[in-house]
């Protein structure tokens, strides 16, 4: 086919716009396969232009916002160009055709930056949608008290229940909003945001994933989401008048580093999952306590195979690599790593009228993380964190399973400020040389294996007090480069644990049902 019949079919077909002569790989990437591929430039395109093709691409982002999208649409940035302002496209697609972004060209992603907007990206009331392979920043002046700002954000007012969302491939930075979070406002700022509002309508998600994202130096959330249909027995005094969860909620395989405040929020949701996702650097600004990964009033949330490092806190409040709040039900925090956070590894809390119950906490390692800071407590003083803290009121059931705690420079390692009868079972503690604080009256305890700590439970039948016998402890660099915590032959603690479920541990082996190892790991001793 000659290039004069080429342009010819593009005129004719009203589609495809081909410039010069093309080859028959490079016409098949003008249209997408389930509808209309649409194309920005926005250093070089046309908004009297078609869109169409590479050739007649569109300038601004207000003429993509002013197209009605239909399923299986694509808009396609060009690589290397930066649109300023807010992506806030209308349309909706479907699971099976959703509407997605994408890129065209050489160079870098495609940047927009809204400048101090209220988001980079704004979908509201679509669903059926996948934002992928962009780059988004929304930096602006210094924000107020109520400045809340957001890289992507997924909201719904009075829609009802919006399905398939995708979040993935997308490079969030330089969001400086409010310090507003849950559940202190009704609004959060951060990179990634998903909230259910309105009044009329009870709203909420089905199906939404956030994968492969890199977040830096955003505030406050990394990752939030958020509801204004929260109110149930669990929690009766929340907003709206019912409760509306989200439901397939994952988080998976993010990387983010110099988050002002939390790294993961969970709120509001059934069965979610948040796993393989690694943050280096949060709580970096936020005046108030936080938490890496949390979970409030939402119920089967699972924290497994994640690495949180470095959580800095502010002034006195600590920072937890973990924390299940209030109005929990079955949070399942295993197989993570948590080091060097200063407010420790695991904060429990519910307030009295919002029950949390059914915690586990399993097969997780704790490194170097040291209890510093303190919480507000019931008389108007303070009490200090330690590696583990439990306070409020109303924590329920908690099982703390094969564990291993190594905190060579925490001051404490457990605080228990409940009357909770919280399960220690098969865990390994082992503090500083001096000896680390123990605290706590009410708790349970059987098979533990202690070392440097000032005080073993009395109640552990079956306490062993000695040196666990790491292969090397404490050079653990990321989730994966955890073999130093295996244990070498002689260990007091191979084969003296109690029986437990069988699941796996912490490095994959599968976890005997009796005469486990103590700790983390379950595996044959290390020459």
């Amino acid at each position: 086919m000659t290039a004069a019949w080429i342009r010819r079919l593009a005129l004719v077909s009203g589609v495809l716009t081909v410039v010069g002569l093309s080859t028959p790989a490079a016409l098949a990437d003008t249209s997408h396969a389930r509808g209309t591929q649409y194309y920005v430039d926005c250093a070089g395109g046309h908004d009297s232009a078609s869109g169409l093709g590479a050739g007649q691409a569109w300038k601004t982002l207000a003429k993509v916002n002013s197209v009605v999208l239909q399923p299986g649409s694509r808009i396609t940035f060009k690589r290397g160009t930066t649109c300023d302002g807010t992506f806030a496209p209308k349309g909706s697609g479907t699971a099976g055709r959703p509407i997605t972004t994408g890129t065209y060209g050489w160079g870098a992603k495609p940047k927009i930056d809204a400048h101090g907007a209220l988001a980079a990206v704004l979908l509201h009331n679509v669903e059926g949608w996948e934002v992928r392979d962009l780059d988004v920043s929304n930096q602006g002046p210094t924000p107020g008290d109520n400045d809340v700002r957001i890289g992507v954000f997924l909201q719904l007012e009075d829609f009802g229940v919006a399905h398939h969302l995708v979040v993935s491939g997308v490079d969030v930075h330089d969001v400086n909003g409010c310090d507003c979070r849950n559940p202190h406002t009704p609004d959060v700022s951060g990179a990634i945001v998903v909230k259910a509002g309105g009044t009329a309508k009870p709203s909420g998600f089905d199906d939404v994933v956030i994968e492969n994202n890199t977040l830096r130096h955003v505030d406050r959330q990394g990752i939030a989401t958020s509801s204004d249909w929260e109110k149930r027995a669990q929690y009766p005094d929340g907003r709206g008048t019912t409760y509306v969860p989200i439901t397939r909620l994952r988080i998976a395989h993010n990387y983010g580093e110099d988050i002002g405040g939390d790294a993961v929020g969970v709120y509001n949701a059934t069965n979610a999952v948040v796993e393989y996702n690694t943050f280096r650097g949060w709580a970096e600004r936020a005046p108030s306590y936080t938490a890496a990964l949390s979970a409030f009033n939402a119920d089967g949330t699972v924290f497994r195979y994640n690495e949180v490092s470095y959580g800095h806190g502010s002034g006195p409040l600590p920072s937890a690599a973990y924390m299940t709040e209030h109005a929990n039900l079955d949070t399942v925090f295993e197989h993570n790593l948590s080091r060097e956070n200063q407010g420790g590894m695991l904060v429990v809390c519910a307030d009295a009228g919002r029950p949390t119950d059914r915690t586990t906490v399993r097969y997780n390692i704790s490194q170097n993380d040291f209890s510093n800071g303190y919480y507000p407590d019931f008389n108007g003083g303070t009490d200090p964190v330690g590696v583990i803290t439990v306070i409020c009121l109303e924590t329920g059931r908690v099982q703390v399973y094969g564990n291993t705690i190594y905190a060579p420079n925490a001051e404490r390692l457990l605080m228990n400020y409940t009357t909770d009868p919280l399960e220690f079972t098969d865990n390994i503690f082992v503090g500083r040389a001096g000896g680390s604080a123990f605290s706590d009256a009410y708790g349970t305890y059987d098979h533990n294996l202690y070392r440097n700590v000032t005080t073993v439970p009395a109640g552990d039948a079956h306490a062993v007090v000695a040196d666990p016998k790491f292969t090397a402890p404490g050079l653990a660099a990321d989730r994966q480069d955890a073999t130093g915590y295996r244990l070498r032959g002689g260990s007091p603690a191979l084969s003296a644990g109690a029986a437990n479920p069988g699941v796996r541990d912490y490095f994959g082996y599968p976890v005997p049902p009796v005469r486990p190892n103590i700790g983390a790991y379950a595996g044959p001793a290390v020459r």
